[in-house]
């Protein structure tokens, strides 16, 4: 649990789902527990979400709040420690660094995109004809941010490899990024990962219609099974993290996205179909 090689962002949620499981097995509300921490408003719970720090004072408050035994104390400091390291250096923009770490260390992830597959799952060339039309990404970084989505790729290959759910808008096989021959590459791939194990890919069609998701491409990251994860949101020059009964509405949507889309083996059939007209 406290291995430094997952990060100071998975260390952050980690920590966090420790105390707030302390809070619960304490009987305290979140409104409880933050008067009687002294804390201001919504502090308690972007603690509980990992998305930020903790200083050893707030920690020794939340022992004494919570009751959690001295046998337990030290582990938690040792995570505090290790969560309030920088993070690695990382040529995405600031404000999605802490998404690529939190995948860096999830255990599971959704992904849902409307009209264009995921960085995680992007080759080189399809990384590169993306970000080269990025207004947020300088010419000089594209290279190796699109090396970094790679290494992602390989990590779904890899000892300790996360599970992922993928799921794409038809518009993902059709708009050709990069041009044909780099579409037909990033659709070779896919099919590649659809022999994976721990890897399942759906495709919602034209013809569905609208869905739950309302056009808004989203990830929910799980970086412990069983307890609630955290829910990504880009922008064009921002980011949202969201928690809380976000992860349920968000989770919700995913799992209706699934009924609504191609069952993985119909999936490979149409992504086939597309590599064959390419």
């Amino acid at each position: 649990m406290t291995d430094p090689d997952l990060g100071s962002a998975v260390q952050r949620v980690i920590l966090g789902a420790e105390l707030l499981a302390a809070r619960t097995s304490a009987g305290l509300l979140t409104t409880a527990a933050t008067a009687a921490l002294g804390w201001h408003a919504g502090k308690l719970t972007r603690v509980e979400q990992g998305a930020v720090p903790v200083r050893d004072a707030d920690l020794d408050q939340c022992f004494r709040i919570y009751q959690i035994p001295e046998s337990e104390q030290q582990r938690l400091r040792d995570l505090a420690a290790l969560g309030r390291a920088k993070l690695p250096p990382s040529r995405v923009q600031e404000w999605a660094a802490r998404y690529v770490h939190l995948i860096s260390g999830a255990a599971s992830l959704k992904l849902f995109s409307e009209s264009s597959w995921p960085g995680s799952v992007q080759t080189v060339d399809y990384a590169r004809a993306q970000l080269g039309k990025s207004a947020t990404v300088t010419l000089v970084d594209v290279d190796r941010m699109a090396e970094e989505r790679w290494e992602r790729v390989e990590r779904l290959k890899s000892t300790g490899r996360p599970h992922l759910w993928l799921i794409v808008g038809e518009g993902a096989l059709q708009k050709e990024v990069g041009g044909p021959k780099t579409l037909r590459g990033q659709l070779e791939l896919i099919r590649d990962l659809h022999n994976l194990p721990n890897v399942d890919i759906q495709v919602i069609p034209n013809d569905a219609g609208t869905h739950a998701s309302d056009n808004i491409s989203f990830s929910v990251i799980n970086v412990i099974e069983g307890l609630p994860g955290i829910v990504y949101v880009g922008h064009l020059s921002g980011a949202d993290y969201l928690g809380g009964e976000h992860v349920r509405t968000y989770n919700a949507v995913f799992d209706n996205l699934r009924a609504t889309a191609l069952s993985p083996e119909r999936t490979i059939d149409l992504i086939n179909r597309r590599i064959d007209e390419l």
